[in-house]
């Protein structure tokens, strides 16, 4: 019996078998870097997408500042200026996802280790000033209680125009909530944006 050619279809097979697994892993390495471009791509879209809508929201608080110009800085104005944000910009559906996770949730990179809910940014938390004033959490919570004073929202009837801290709080949680975000696990307690400016306190 001819050995050899008993021996040539088993190297064939296994020639066979060491040219499929080399090609299972070439097709495992090709769909590995394909998994990453098309990661790499969605990430950048993401974070194009954010930045169209940062614009989108920026452009609107700057057109809300210039009116408030118009109508000489008065307290209805910037009242109106600190009471708006995303939530009145973008569609229901829209939120401005700063840390690119493709869901509206906390972020402490908008202002530097305060943190914000990415479906509650309002114009306070994206300008530095309007009328040659601070427009800041804390300076925009002055601005509320004034405004809310001087047209007597919460005046009793036959009393003088007068807000208690309380009043405040219960605006402010009604007007102007501060998300729908929870801090992440190990977050340290008390830096969100409402907490730190003494927001509703």
């Amino acid at each position: 019996m001819n050995k050899k050619g008993t021996e040539k279809p088993i190297e064939i097979f296994v020639a066979l078998f060491i040219i499929l697994a080399v090609a299972l892993v070439m097709l495992k390495l090709f769909q590995s870097q394909i998994a990453d471009k098309q990661k790499e791509l969605a990430d950048v879209q993401q974070e194009t997408k954010a930045k169209e809508l940062r614009e989108k929201v920026e452009l609107a608080c700057a057109e809300k500042c210039t009116q408030a110009s118009n109508n000489g800085c008065n307290r209805a104005s910037l009242a109106s200026l600190c009471m708006y944000g995303s939530h009145r910009v973008l569609k229901d559906n829209e939120f401005i996802d700063l840390n690119n996770n493709n869901k509206p949730d906390y972020d402490d990179s908008l202002l530097a280790g305060i943190g914000v809910c990415e479906d509650r940014l309002y114009c306070f938390h994206m300008m530095g000033s309007c009328c040659a004033r601070e427009i800041s959490a804390a300076e925009c919570r002055l601005i509320l209680k004034d405004y809310w004073t001087e047209v007597e929202i919460l005046k009793p009837t036959g009393t003088p125009p007068t807000i208690t801290p309380g009043d405040v709080t219960t605006q402010l949680n009604a007007l102007v909530p501060s998300g729908s975000c929870p801090a992440p696990a190990g977050a340290p307690t008390g830096m969100r944006w409402d907490e730190q400016d003494s927001w509703t306190t």
